[in-house]
């Protein structure tokens, strides 16, 4: 019975130091996105309809297209060196409006994720390994208890 309660124990901590090997590296970097949602009068999203943008620099000429999602909304970056007023043209069936967006050419700076310490590091080995012996001594309690009574 010790021998296989060392056993859990030493498979337990085995298996807290494996999950305790990786690391992981995260970034985020932050955009300065325009939000577009378009919906009739009614209230109804205009979903699936056609979107047109144009940039400050040429606004005769199409700078990119795209399509709304169903719930009417559609998302893009702008360009930052393109500063000044974006036109966004969003029709279907023969409906349809334009919105002007004003852009700076700023951008929020994302925020670094912070690294763990050492002491964050620890806890997470000895949660998993708290784990992994109350998941071992469980089955093996349900395992003794099976031949007690058969």
């Amino acid at each position: 019975m010790r021998l296989r309660a060392s056993l859990a124990l030493s498979l337990a901590l085995l298996a807290a130091h494996a999950a305790g090997a990786h690391g992981v590296q995260v970034a985020a970097e932050l955009t300065q996105a325009v939000h577009i949602r378009a919906t009739y009068d009614t209230g109804q999203p205009m979903a699936q309809a056609q979107v047109a943008l144009f940039a400050p620099s040429n606004p005769a000429q199409v700078w990119a297209r795209g399509v709304t999602d169903d719930k009417g909304t559609f998302t893009f970056v702008p360009d930052p060196a393109e500063v000044g007023q974006w036109s966004v043209q969003v029709r279907q069936a023969g409906h349809g409006a334009i919105v002007s967006v004003t852009t700076d050419g700023t951008a929020p700076q994302a925020a670094q994720p912070t690294p763990q310490s050492m002491a964050q590091k620890l806890l997470m080995v000895a949660l998993v390994a708290w784990g992994a012996l109350g998941t071992a001594l469980f089955f093996w309690r349900r395992k003794g208890a099976a031949h007690a009574s058969a």
